[in-house]
């Protein structure tokens, strides 16, 4: 019952798979109960799955969570220990075991359990920085250091952090752009780098949840849903203006065939002519010669870059294509 539960299968349960969503249910009304206050509900819950589920590594992490807000330790550890003896992969379990060993400032121990959670989640954020904070409560900075320097995915995040600002810094200066059309840029800037479209990065995936479900959803080709709402304004505020050729499709920058068809043949043309030539040139020869591209409108299509990459084919290229 914290950031680290994760979807895992009821080890030992031998259930079908239509009474595990029974099982996923009564679990959740368990920590309805606990969030709720009902300590004692809760724990007669969790007891009864037990029983009627053994092995149920969930229901025992749980148990463990409740009989620690009671201030039971021992039973506590001793829940937990039952988790990770029937699942070691369970890692919400481990993590909950090293924290109550570090309120117990037994910090060998602790430092023991996020280790191994890191043997099966290498650099995972906040279990390499838990682990460096208990190196710390260990009188031993060196470690902490290493462990710190030695992480991926803290570089990777101070890269993130890095671009982000530069980006907030060049479209805070550029000249010409609105304050809509410098938040927009921007906000695709982050985008490209969450989805690593932008080659510099390495992919964060962002998790939400499903409304109906409840299950976790890992989100992803988010540039791509940014463009397809924003071309979708684009061909609104065209017919608006009294284009009537505004209904027709526009080619939009993203992940899908027709534009990594486009891409590939752009690139193709730029190294026929030995390079870049302005004004579209290139790109309106592609989308002139071949058929696949005739369901696009040409005039609105070449807007559309204009207005949401750059002004001609050496900044398409730079935003997009290199």
């Amino acid at each position: 019952m914290d950031e680290y539960a994760e979807a895992l299968p009821l080890a030992g349960s031998g259930l079908m798979a239509r009474d595990e969503l029974s099982v996923k249910a009564r679990v959740l009304e368990g920590e309805t109960l606990f969030g709720a206050g009902d300590l004692a509900g809760a724990d007669r819950l969790f007891k009864e799955l037990i029983e009627e589920c053994p092995g149920n590594v969930q229901a025992l992490n749980n148990l463990a969570v409740v009989a620690l807000a009671r201030g039971e330790r021992d039973a506590a550890r001793g829940y937990l220990r039952e988790a990770v003896a029937i699942n070691p992969e369970f890692l919400e379990a481990r993590y909950n075991l090293a924290e109550i060993y570090a309120l117990e400032e037994k910090y060998a121990k602790a430092s023991a359990e996020l280790k191994a959670i890191l043997r099966f989640k290498p650099d995972d954020i906040p279990t390499v920085k838990r682990l460096a904070q208990i190196y710390l409560k260990m009188g031993d900075g060196q470690k902490a250091q290493e462990l710190l320097g030695g992480s991926g995915n803290l570089r990777a995040l101070k890269g993130f952090i890095d671009s982000l600002w530069l980006g907030v810094k060049f479209y805070a200066a550029a000249d010409g752009l609105s304050a809509r059309e410098r938040l927009e840029k921007l906000m695709l800037a982050v985008l490209k780098l969450i989805d690593g479209q932008d080659g510099r990065s390495q992919v964060f995936r962002l998790v939400g949840e499903d409304p109906e479900t409840g299950e976790k959803v890992v989100l992803e080709k988010l540039a791509e849903s940014f463009y397809y709402q924003e071309s979708r304004e684009f061909a609104e505020a065209a017919r608006a203006a009294g284009d009537e050729e505004a209904g027709e499709l526009i080619l939009t920058v993203g992940e899908h065939e027709d534009w990594r068809l486009f891409h590939r043949k752009l690139r193709d043309e730029m190294r026929a002519e030995g390079g870049c030539l302005g004004d579209f040139t290139q790109t309106k020869k592609v989308l002139r010669r071949n058929p696949e591209f005739q369901k696009y409108n040409l005039e609105l299509t070449l807007r559309y870059f204009l207005n949401n990459v750059g002004p001609c084919d050496c900044h398409v290229l730079r935003a997009v294509l290199v």
